[in-house]
C-alpha cells in the first residue's frame, strides 16, 4: 500500500485536489433510497464463490466487529410500536453475535423537538450498552426534521452539525464517533446543496472536518473521530471530489480512522483499488458500514443464504485491506427478514427478534474463531 503525502509531487498532487472545487454532484447514496452511479454491479453467489477463494487469508485474525443498532437510530424512537421492550430485544440480539462494539447513528431531532422521552430513551440505551462491555460507536444521523421538508441553507446545516456532534460526544462520550456519514448522503438534507457551490468544495468539506472533530474532541478527548463515504462513489462521476477529500482527511491531525461503506463489488473493488494506490496515511480503515446489497430487495428472505456468505467474503476482504474494524449495517436481518417497515405493535416486534437467520449464525461464528486466534 502506498503511503499518500511522502513525496514532493505526491505533496503538490494532493494540494492541488484539496483545493479544486468538484465540479460534479454528489451522488446521493442514502440506505434504502440509492441513486445509484453506473457500472454498480450486485452481489451474486457465483462472484461470491470466487472471491472466497481469492480472499481467503492463509491465519484468519481478529477485528473490532460492531453492529448497526437499527432501532435505536435515525427516527425509530419515534415510532409507536418501536418501544423500550422493542429497542432492549433488538441490543440483546447483537449482543449475542458477540461483537465487541455497538454503532448507533444518533437521530437529533428529539435535541431538536425537545422529546425528553426519546432523549431519556437514548442514554438508557448507552447505559445498557457499556453496562454489556462493549464500545460505543456514534455516528452522524443529522436529524429527520432535515429531511421533511425543513431542510436548510449549507451555511446554516454546517454550523447546526458542530453544535450536534459536540452535544452528543459531551452526553455519551462514545469510544468512536463518525462524524460525516457520506458526503453524498447529506443531499437531501441541504436546502441548496443542488445550488450552491460551496456544498460541492473539497475544501469546505475538509474545514468542517475538522470543526466537527475538534468539536467531539474539545469535550470527550478520548473519542477516536472517523468520517466514511460510499465506497461506490470515489471511483466513479465524483472521484476527483473523493481524491481530494480522502487526500486531505489522510492528512488530519483530528481524524483517526477512514471508513468505506460497501455495498455492491463495485464497492468491494474501488475500495481495494484506491487503497492500494494511495492508501490513507497512518490513519486507520474501517468498513463502517456494509451488505450484500441495498434498497427493497435486500429484505427478501430468498437472500438468507447469500447474506451468509457474503458474510464470510466481507471478513475475508476486511483482512485483506487491513482493516481495523468491521461493521455490517441491515442487523436486523440477523433476526428476521420480516423487521423492515413499522411492524404492527411491541410484541410482534420482540417475538420477531428472538428468531435467528443464516447471517447470525455465520457472523456469530466468524467474532469467535476470529477471537480464538488473537
Amino acid at each position: 500500500m502506498k503511503s499518500r503525502g511522502l513525496s514532493t509531487p505526491l505533496k503538490a498532487l494532493v494540494l492541488a485536489l484539496v483545493i479544486v472545487t468538484a465540479s460534479v454532484a454528489i451522488v446521493l447514496m442514502e440506505r434504502g433510497a440509492v441513486s445509484r452511479p453506473q457500472g454498480i454491479t450486485q452481489i451474486t453467489k457465483p462472484w461470491l464463490d470466487q472471491q472466497l477463494v481469492a480472499w481467503k487469508p492463509s491465519k484468519n485474525g481478529s477485528l473490532i466487529f460492531g453492529a448497526f443498532f437499527q432501532q435505536a437510530s435515525y427516527g425509530n424512537l419515534e415510532y409507536a410500536y418501536n418501544d423500550m421492550a422493542v429497542q432492549q430485544a433488538d441490543l440483546r440480539m447483537l449482543l449475542a453475535t458477540g461483537v465487541s462494539c455497538i454503532r448507533i447513528d444518533i437521530g437529533y431531532a428529539p435535541w431538536l423537538q425537545g422529546n425528553q422521552t426519546a432523549i431519556n430513551e437514548m442514554s438508557a440505551l448507552v447505559s445498557d450498552i457499556r453496562e454489556a462491555g462493549k464500545c460505543l460507536v456514534i455516528a452522524d444521523a443529522a436529524s429527520e426534521t432535515y429531511r421533511n421538508g425543513h431542510q436548510i441553507p449549507w451555511t446554516q446545516f454546517q454550523q447546526a452539525w458542530i453544535q450536534r456532534v459536540r452535544t452528543l460526544a459531551s452526553l455519551y462520550h462514545p469510544d468512536y464517533y463518525i462524524v460525516v456519514k457520506e458526503p453524498g448522503w447529506y443531499v437531501a438534507l441541504v436546502s441548496d446543496s443542488r445550488s450552491n457551490p460551496q456544498f460541492l468544495n473539497a475544501t469546505v468539506w475538509l474545514n468542517l472536518t475538522d470543526a466537527l472533530a475538534s468539536a467531539v474532541l474539545s469535550v470527550s478527548p478520548a473519542t477516536k473521530v472517523g468520517v466514511s463515504v460510499a465506497a461506490s462513489s470515489i471511483a466513479g462521476a465524483n472521484s476527483r471530489f473523493y481524491d481530494a477529500y480522502l487526500a486531505g482527511v489522510s492528512q488530519s491531525k483530528y481524524v483517526s480512522f477512514v471508513g468505506f461503506d460497501i455495498y455492491d463489488v463495485t464497492g468491494f473493488l474501488s475500495t481495494q483499488g484506491y487503497l492500494e494506490s494511495y492508501g490513507v496515511g497512518n490513519k486507520a480503515i474501517w468498513i463502517a458500514e456494509a451488505w450484500s446489497g441495498d434498497g427493497p430487495t435486500v429484505f427478501n428472505a430468498s437472500r438468507a443464504q447469500l447474506d451468509s456468505e457474503w458474510l464470510l467474503a466481507l471478513y475475508y476482504f476486511a483482512q485483506m485491506i487491513h482493516a481495523e474494524a468491521v461493521m455490517p449495517f441491515y442487523t436486523n436481518l440477523f433476526a428476521s427478514y420480516s423487521l423492515e417497515g413499522n411492524l404492527a405493535n411491541s410484541s410482534e416486534t420482540v417475538s420477531l427478534f428472538q428468531q435467528r437467520t443464516p447471517a447470525f449464525y455465520e457472523f456469530r461464528g466468524i467474532i469467535s474463531s476470529a477471537n480464538a486466534t488473537s
